[in-house]
């Protein structure tokens, strides 16, 4: 439920009404939403063109005769403008709030379902924190599609196929000489990064890699095996670093089992029927846009093998088979390789709706993250870290509290602040990592929204049992807390839309903002005796906001802090 929805179908049809009335135009139209400005607009630049009259003079005639006390209409340059009245909107979003609670926000009655793949890494050695706004950011996109009502799911593809894992296998093979004891993936680090400077210095080890990658690609079933159990080593540790920030997968689909059961096969064999396609001295491609190499999509080496590209090609067409919406959270480096693969998908009959999610790379002051060089800040030493400074921060403000309970705060409180700082960012925006800004406890801050909930927590705790009644509302900072909480629903559907996940943490900042100053001018537990149960089902209904808010966000909403 949307608490905008009626007044938007109000304003829709007085703009219809009037259009039919005044200028004998009958169409269906969408007024446009989400500005600073009115609730919902209606542009006359259009209309003023065909009929030859100013936009101000035909905003001036649609605006009279609006439904009263329902929506409010003004004419503003030539725009008409219009608001849902205050008090009704507040009435009525605190009841579906209330009414919802952690439904709320759900509003998406589509049947096509939506796979958003995530994360992904090689699994070669422990995730850094450059990797990680990968997995943040499609968690997060994942979170808000379903709070929306998004039949999603999410997906991480392991590629234990690609030469980074062969490297692996065959540096582990060499050099380990017991199991890991510890978290395989920063055990294992150390061999994956020797096997490179091995391979850079010795053409014989390089050729030993080749044979394999030729054996893997061509469907060896023992080495497949034997290469994945490297791989799922390495996998086990990314995964408990993925758990350690609230990261969630549905599902993780390996590259092998699409040698395995034939699927690289099938889409090269289709891929030689096209054509289009073309073959030099063995190597199978399809040419795009020219005659030069860097415009092949190469699918087969000259000795018959697949290459990555195959077998993402592969992937891609089993993903569809299985989903009528795909979202692909990638790196800013792969905007050319999804470029060649759509049109290949194309060609191939296979066109469905994909959509790529594209992010800037994070780095350090020093420079870029390398795991294969073993240079990175690890994801598991940010959230530690996080921890020990959020639990320092709850002790400055609440020494008399139990061990466990501080430890419980800081653990979310931590997760938070890193989980924040990454989504916070517009994706394409570049990322450079520094420790004060990751672990920020204040300003715009995950801290600052989870704080803002567990005060609205207390305030009903000290409330005790209240009773709710039919709300109404006419203090100023009443009706815009009340508009903001009304606004949940339409984010999460742009974000699901657009993709745009660092709304939803604007978002966060601003509802946490206007409870605080509502709170601040408002008075609740000390109101008077008839306002009380209506400020009481505010606060809940904030609360409630918050806590699904954050759960968006894959952050915890602590009770107390």
């Amino acid at each position: 439920m949307d608490p905008f929805e009626p007044f938007r179908i109000a304003a829709s049809d007085h703009v219809m009404r009037r259009l039919a009335e005044e200028y004998g135009v009958d169409e269906s139209l969408q007024l446009e939403t989400g500005g600073d400005i009115a609730d919902f607009s209606y542009p006359c630049f259009q209309l003023a063109k065909k009929i030859g009259k100013s936009p101000a003079d035909i905003a001036s005639s649609l605006s009279a005769g609006a439904q009263s006390g329902i929506i409010r209409v003004r004419a503003t340059g030539g725009y008409v403008n219009i608001d849902a009245e205050p008090e009704l909107l507040a009435c009525e979003t605190v009841k579906a709030v209330n009414g919802m609670r952690g439904e709320y926000g759900r509003t998406d009655a589509g049947e096509t379902t939506v796979l958003v793949e995530h994360t992904s890494i090689n699994p070669t050695g422990p995730m850094h924190i450059g990797r990680t706004r990968n997995a943040v950011i499609g968690d997060t996109l994942v979170r808000c599609m379903r709070q929306a009502g998004v039949a999603v799911s999410s997906e991480y593809y392991v590629n234990d196929v690609g030469k980074q894992v062969v490297v692996l296998y065959w540096g582990l093979r060499k050099l380990m000489r017991a199991m890991p004891s510890g978290k395989a993936d920063h055990e294992l680090l150390q061999y994956y990064v020797k096997a490179n400077e091995m391979l850079e210095k010795d053409e014989s080890a390089a050729a030993e890699v080749k044979d394999l990658q030729q054996r893997l690609e061509g469907g060896d079933t023992a080495l497949l095996n034997e290469t994945r159990k490297a791989a799922e080593l390495v996998l086990g540790g990314i995964r408990e670093s993925l758990q350690s920030i609230n990261v969630i997968h549905d599902k993780f689909s390996f590259e092998s089992d699409l040698i395995k059961d034939g699927s690289v096969r099938r889409v090269i064999d289709r891929l030689r029927q096209l054509p289009e396609a073309g073959e030099e001295k063995g190597a199978w491609f399809i040419p795009f846009g020219g005659e030069e190499e860097a415009d092949r999509f190469y699918f087969t080496r000259s000795d018959g093998t697949s290459l990555y590209t195959t077998r993402d090609l592969a992937y891609h067409m089993d993903k569809l088979s299985r989903y009528g919406h795909l979202v692909d959270v990638l790196g800013e480096d792969q905007k050319l390789g999804m470029k060649f693969l759509i049109r290949t998908l194309e060609l191939l009959g296979e066109a469905k709706r994909i959509d790529f999610l594209f992010h800037s790379f994070v780095s350090l002051v020093e420079g870029r993250m390398s795991t294969r060089h073993g240079v990175g800040v690890m994801v598991d030493d940010v959230v530690t870290e996080a921890k020990a400074r959020a639990r320092d921060e709850v002790l400055k403000r609440r020494s008399d509290m139990p061990a466990e309970q501080v430890d419980r705060i800081a653990s979310a409180v931590g997760v938070g602040a890193v989980r924040y700082n990454i989504v916070r960012l517009q994706p394409e925006k570049k990322l450079v990592f520094k420790w004060d800004e990751a672990l920020n406890f204040e300003g715009s801050s995950a801290p600052f929204v989870q704080y803002s909930h567990a005060r609205a927590c207390s305030i009903l705790d000290k409330a005790g049992e209240w009773t709710a009644v039919e709300p109404s509302y006419e203090e100023e900072n009443e009706l815009r807390l009340a508009r903001q909480l009304a606004l949940f629903p339409s984010v999460l559907r742009e974000v699901s839309r657009t993709l745009a996940v660092h709304k939803v943490a604007a978002y966060a900042q601003q509802t946490a903002s206007e409870f605080n100053q509502f709170y601040r001018v408002v008075p609740v537990l000390k109101a008077p005796e008839n306002r009380l149960p209506a400020r009481l089902s505010l606060v809940n209904a904030a609360r409630i906001v918050l806590e699904n808010t954050l759960g968006c966000l894959g952050i915890e909403a602590p009770k107390s802090m």
